[in-house]
């Protein structure tokens, strides 16, 4: 019975066939990292964040709790971080419960720790309109307290480290992660905001201001058009 030949390749059409097949393959793997990856560009300050800076940026709450990016990762005493109007991230690759990026203590940083209130002037306990936290010898009251509690309480701005006291004229108080600022014309609800933290310390430790400059958006991220941050300046 007659049977029908099979083509047979040259040396040189099997390379270039396996060449193809070889180009296919990795621009299918990049085509999966692409759309596995995580990027978010904010056009109001010309950075990115990405992966797992993204996703702890969302968990603290995004664009109103830390504010626009202002710098793209960088590298910082060994270990990468990013800064933010109200913050600055850091990772930690070697915590030993597997890698986390989480806030960095500013507030600490710039070396705003007070001493402890003294033994009688803790507040009684049992008053719900104060708070008194012994990890930091501070209290907590009126509308920072009410603040604290409404935008993250202490995973977004650690412990009180001082007690409410005039600076540049205005009535601030320190969190190991932030300074909070009380403004006594403020409209009512908003007298409380939050100092741009992460550029004070940017700028603290004199870092070149290039790393402040707008970039370009990669290719694939999502755009993010500006947006009202409910942050006053």
């Amino acid at each position: 019975m007659w049977q029908r030949s099979r083509p047979v390749l040259r040396h040189g059409e099997r390379m270039r066939l396996l060449g193809a097949i070889v180009i296919m393959l990795v621009c299918s793997a990049c085509n999966a990292a692409a759309l596995t990856s995580e990027v978010r560009c904010y056009i109001a300050t010309g950075h990115t964040v990405r992966d797992d800076f993204l996703r702890t940026y969302d968990a603290l709450g995004g664009l109103r709790s830390l504010g626009y990016p202002i710098t793209e990762p960088l590298i910082q005493e060994g270990r990468t971080v990013q800064y933010f109007e109200y913050a600055r991230l850091e990772d930690h690759p070697d915590n030993p419960e597997g890698p986390i990026v989480k806030l960095s203590m500013l507030g600490e940083r710039l070396g705003r720790r007070q001493p402890p209130l003294d033994a009688h002037t803790v507040p009684p306990s049992g008053i719900p309109s104060v708070r008194y936290y012994p990890q930091t010898g501070h209290s907590l009251n009126g509308a920072f307290l009410d603040f604290f509690d409404l935008y993250g309480g202490i995973r977004r701005f650690g412990f009180p480290i001082s007690e409410p006291s005039l600076v540049d004229g205005q009535l601030v108080q320190d969190f190991q992660h932030i300074r909070l600022i009380w403004h006594a014309r403020a409209v009512e609800g908003r007298n409380v905001t939050m100092e741009k933290s992460g550029y004070v310390y940017f700028t603290a430790q004199g870092l070149d201001e290039r790393l402040l400059r707008p970039q370009p958006c990669p290719g694939g991220a999502l755009v993010v058009e500006s947006l009202e941050t409910g942050q006053a300046d």
